[in-house]
């Protein structure tokens, strides 16, 4: 499955257009977009929020322990719990350093751009399950598991994507700042 964000926005379409006018190929501008956009979501996933600031709600702590301790087929038995009752050290330095989001890293990995001269598509290919962190719902064997969402793209906003207004702004900046260095 391939997650992509579409952002309709009438001011960006107007100065692309200008833009467009003036220089003709808007690969530049795309570029640029593409590669501090990305840089962006990165940052997101080491901060564990969403492209607008939000905090994503963290793992239920029955997630954290099984997947610590293993499951019965899954041969790690490791102990979480000592006798009477207390975190073991390993299960805290593994509580403390477990990241939203990160258990390999691909899908972090697969965050990517694609420029041309007329557009941007910032996405992940490859990842099934992609699209299940961005907008949340039910997952796992018989669909018995709510994952929340945990926007990492754009902003789930109605069942549309739209960008957060921080990187609405920073692509209108990009923008305008190479229409003023093309009427130069």
């Amino acid at each position: 499955m391939k997650l992509a964000s579409t952002i309709n926005d009438a001011e960006f379409k107007g100065l692309l257009a200008t833009l467009r006018q003036r220089l003709g190929n808007l690969r530049p501008v795309m570029e640029e977009i593409g590669q501090r956009y990305e840089r962006r979501v990165l940052e997101n996933f080491s901060r564990e929020q969403a492209p607008d600031g939000t905090p994503w709600r963290p793992a239920k702590v029955l997630s954290n322990y099984l997947s610590y301790v293993g499951t019965a087929k899954g041969g790690k038995r490791r102990s979480a719990y000592t006798q009477s009752g207390g975190l073991r050290a390993a299960f805290s330095r593994y509580l403390a350093a477990k990241k939203l989001l990160v258990l390999s890293g691909r899908l972090r990995s697969r965050i990517h751009y694609q420029a041309d001269a007329g557009s941007v598509r910032i996405g992940v290919a490859g990842i099934e399950y992609a699209a299940i962190h961005q907008f949340g719902g039910k997952a796992g064997r018989g669909r018995k598991v709510s994952i929340p969402a945990r926007p990492y793209l754009a902003m789930n906003a109605g069942g549309k994507m739209a960008l957060a207004e921080r990187d609405r702004s920073m692509v209108l900046d990009i923008v305008r700042r190479h229409l003023e260095g093309a009427t130069r």
